[in-house]
């Protein structure tokens, strides 16, 4: 009777295991979780997401290789949490696949961040949070887009801390991109850069329909003037080709501008003022200067990016501070069709409120305060349409063709008979 009882018991568990592994796509939707870069908490901090130990590598893994990301974060305040994460697969445009997560997922449906340490001798404190993924627990095992998500207790939207992108790719096709002399548009060859890109098509894909390839390309892993979608515009033997008029066009933009805070005790260049308040630092830049009526200027940049980083005697992970970054961008009069924003790594390249530039009138510009961790940042000042929403940084930063850009191809793959979009080929070039 004892024997039953156990494998009624055992059977019990099982089924209700399965159930909450079949639903947990339908529990994400209903969540109301954004496919997107996000922290959904305001004490969330200085979010890095990486390949290995290079801070500066984007999140992509090789499938079937041995590669591990790295997601570390700060909480400000000075109670530790337990927080969980799972993955979800996602279809070409970001948002959530059909698939289960027994489809994609090699082990348990979710696991738990365990490595976290408290700040050291900061004026703001927050504890540190660091997860190495893949682990031994959950592995995706398909290629394509995924989207990690941390949360507390159940997977509903007031638990949801944060969530991050990343790509698995299976690399079936090989890119060939460059970008080229002249644009197919007249008038822009000396201020855009039009990209030529073809891939070849092994014979065992041949008679495949051209809809089942597309292409995103994200100049600087810029999200607001990104590229997805596109299709071949060519289809020869062995090879497919994407020769558009403006499709594959991008304004060549300007150097990224720069400012150094790694160390507290003395003014960088780029910096006017540092005030030790009571409550944390004030970080003062110098006003910043419109470019599009000056000349090209070759500078060396982390296009876009930023380095999180103390002081060569400090821990940066645990005691590195904060500091509230004030920006000042000169404009006779405020715009009545654009409004303006602080873009970069600094702010996870997203174009929001909190980097939303505001006029001040009696100064005659733009300024913003953003919140930030020791280290070097990149940054540019990008116009949005209020209307359209189509962005612009010609007429802050000057736009020239001779800009050291990098854009990054990925191709995505729809097998006929499969619900998924494959990741199939992954590209990062440099425009000159």
């Amino acid at each position: 009777m004892k024997q039953i009882t156990l494998k009624g018991l055992f059977i019990f568990i099982f089924l209700a295991l399965l159930a909450f592994i079949n639903n947990y796509p339908l529990m994400a939707q209903q969540c109301d979780l954004e496919f997107d870069d996000i922290n959904y908490l305001p004490d969330i901090q200085s979010v890095e997401f990486y390949q290995g130990d290079n801070t500066l590598a984007d999140p992509v893994l090789r499938l079937s290789e041995a590669g591990q990301l790295t997601l570390t974060f700060d909480m400000l305040g000075d109670m530790a949490y337990t927080f969980d994460y799972t993955i979800i697969h996602c279809n070409s445009n970001w948002t959530p696949s059909q698939l289960r997560p027994q489809e994609y997922i090699d082990g348990f449906p979710d696991d738990r961040i365990t490595d976290y340490a408290f700040s050291l001798n900061t004026l703001t404190p927050y504890v540190h949070y660091r997860l190495v993924f893949p682990g031994n627990q959950l592995k995706p095992k398909l290629s394509g887009n995924y989207l990690l998500v941390v949360y507390r207790g159940n997977l509903e939207r007031s638990n949801l801390v944060l969530s991050r992108k990343f790509m698995v790719v299976n690399p079936l096709f090989s890119i060939q991109a460059s970008v080229a002399q002249n644009t197919r548009q007249p008038g822009l060859s000396r201020t855009h850069q039009m990209l030529d890109i073809s891939f070849g098509v092994p014979a065992r894909f041949s008679g495949i329909p051209r809809d089942a390839f597309s292409i995103s390309i994200l100049q600087n892993n810029r999200t607001d003037n990104a590229v997805s979608g596109l299709m071949p515009s060519h289809v020869l033997p062995g090879r497919m080709s994407f020769e558009y008029v403006s499709e594959t066009t991008f304004e060549g933009a300007n150097q990224w501008r720069n400012f150094d805070m790694k160390n507290f005790r003395y003014q960088s260049e780029r910096i006017q003022r540092i005030i030790q308040q009571p409550d944390g630092y004030l970080v003062r830049l110098w006003p910043d200067a419109r470019r599009n009526r000056q000349v090209y200027k070759s500078e060396p940049d982390l296009n876009g990016r930023r380095l999180i980083k103390a002081r060569p005697d400090q821990n940066t992970a645990t005691e590195g501070d904060y500091a509230w970054v004030e920006f000042f961008l000169p404009w006779d009069s405020p715009l009545t069709h654009d409004e303006i924003f602080v873009t970069g790594q600094l702010n996870d390249w997203r174009l929001n409120e909190t980097n939303k530039m505001q006029y001040n009138y009696a100064l005659r510009g733009y300024e913003l305060s953003l919140f930030l961790k020791q280290g070097y940042y990149n940054y540019l000042y990008v116009l949005r349409d209020k209307t359209t929403g189509k962005t612009s940084v010609a007429e802050a930063e000057g736009s020239f063709w001779d800009t050291q850009n990098t854009y990054t191809i990925l191709i995505y793959f729809r097998q006929p008979g499969t619900a998924y979009d494959q990741l199939a080929g992954y590209s990062v070039i440099n425009a000159h």
